[in-house]
């Protein structure tokens, strides 16, 4: 997509805290192109969160207007809390629901499950909330192995969340179905296909215990919670992440904390 290394050296700057750069790079990507819901997005938090409403509010439209739907998210986002109480947020925000998806799912099943999936990773989690995440992980890799037997699984977006829901799998099998789930939504015109294929790759090589390729994954480092990038391949050049839509390396950040 144009302006794809603009927006992923914002995103990386957004966690940084680096708002007003990360601004500025968003607003190089659009001008180049860039039509990503997420980075539209992601340019509506940082605006909001340097007190520029008007900037803020014209990021969102162009994320909805780009296929951006999760309204629920969107009101609840601590990063857009200056926005809420402005009437062009609330008229956004009714009028996501009448809008069509961008990328349809074959069942309303699959999008819950998907749902489901995504709403029990928000927010900080302790060791107990992922003991009742697990069990709940793991029914949903069941039915969605039980759709894909059925044949079930026909958009993109079928695909691309049967491959996130595999993803936070526990095993090698359930990575390489991820890996395969994202390459098919990717063939079938989803954004963030070749994206999961990717994370999915690194995440199977880094289980395996091998480097991983495009450098998505971290691991944990003592109780902290701090997170190290695990080890990439040196083999791998710069150019094929590009061929990927990853930044170069020396790019992507070594640590980061979870929240």
């Amino acid at each position: 997509m144009a302006g794809w290394l603009q927006a992923k050296r914002a995103s990386a700057l957004m966690g940084q805290e680096k708002y007003a750069e990360a601004l500025a790079l968003y607003e190089q990507a659009r001008a180049a192109g860039n039509t990503d819901e997420r980075a539209a997005y992601s340019a509506a938090c940082a605006a909001a969160l340097l007190g520029k409403r008007k900037d803020a509010l014209d990021w969102l439209s162009h994320a909805v207007q780009a296929g951006f739907r999760d309204v629920a998210w969107m009101k609840q986002d601590k990063d857009l809390e200056p926005l809420r109480d402005d009437p062009a947020f609330v008229a956004l925000a009714e009028r996501i629901p009448t809008l069509p998806e961008r990328h349809p799912y074959s069942t309303e099943e699959l999008k819950q499950l998907f749902t489901e999936d995504q709403a029990d990773r928000q927010g900080p989690l302790t060791p107990e909330d992922w003991k009742r995440i697990s069990p709940r992980d793991a029914r949903r890799r069941q039915r969605v192995q039980e759709l894909l037997a059925q044949g079930a699984l026909r958009e993109a977006a079928d695909f691309l969340a049967a491959g996130f829901i595999f993803q936070h799998g526990k095993t090698l099998e359930d990575y390489a179905l991820a890996r395969q789930m994202g390459a098919e939504a990717a063939k079938r015109g989803h954004p963030s296909g070749l994206w999961l294929a990717a994370a999915a790759w690194d995440r199977w090589l880094m289980h395996a215990d091998r480097p991983q390729r495009f450098g998505t994954q971290y691991r944990g480092d003592g109780p902290d919670k701090a997170m190290k990038l695990y080890p990439v391949d040196p083999s791998v050049t710069d150019e094929e992440r590009a061929r990927w839509g990853f930044p170069p390396l020396a790019e992507i950040p070594t640590g980061m904390r979870m929240q």
